[in-house]
């Protein structure tokens, strides 16, 4: 009888516990003449200041553009810098074309708050470079497109 009611137990225990490891996670998109970004980041329920991953997809749209820019995945090694705390949400991204030795590069720094910490979403916005880097320079080079654009993240369960 014993081993019976054993995996009966171990099922509800698990169903109990599932909406718990739910775990929380931001929205961001923005999409406008210059730009389409959409980004998804989960945190860590132990520390809820903490990525668990990070990923998007993302297009600069104009003729000045490279092609590899008009659609690129976003992921956690574009993640230069990231904030959040009870009312900002910040993230500082790059990336490079080509990858080994660049001769483009898009930054894409997105400023966002709420104004209460119970408010599921962030507003701001997001400023966007694409720059024609210098010979053998990871950072300096001519701007081709300077966007600063509204930019909305939320809160899903």
């Amino acid at each position: 009888m014993r081993h019976k009611l054993l995996p009966i137990v171990v099922l509800a225990l698990c169903l109990g516990v599932m909406p718990a490891l739910a775990a929380e996670r931001i929205y961001c998109a923005a999409s406008d003449a210059v730009a389409n970004i959409s980004l998804e980041s989960g945190f860590s329920r132990s520390d809820e200041q903490r990525l668990n991953h990070f990923r998007g997809i993302a297009g600069v749209k104009g003729d000045a553009v490279p092609s590899d820019f008009r659609r690129f995945d976003i992921n956690s090694e574009m993640l230069r810098q990231y904030w959040t705390d009870d009312r900002d949400l910040r993230f500082s991204l790059q990336y490079f074309s080509p990858a080994r030795v660049p001769d483009y590069r898009v930054t894409i720094s997105i400023l966002t708050s709420r104004k209460a910490n119970s408010d599921t979403r962030y507003e701001g916005s997001y400023h966007l470079t694409v720059q024609r880097l210098a010979a053998g320079s990871r950072i300096n080079g001519d701007i081709l497109i300077d966007q600063e654009a509204p930019m909305f993240c939320t809160i899903k369960g």
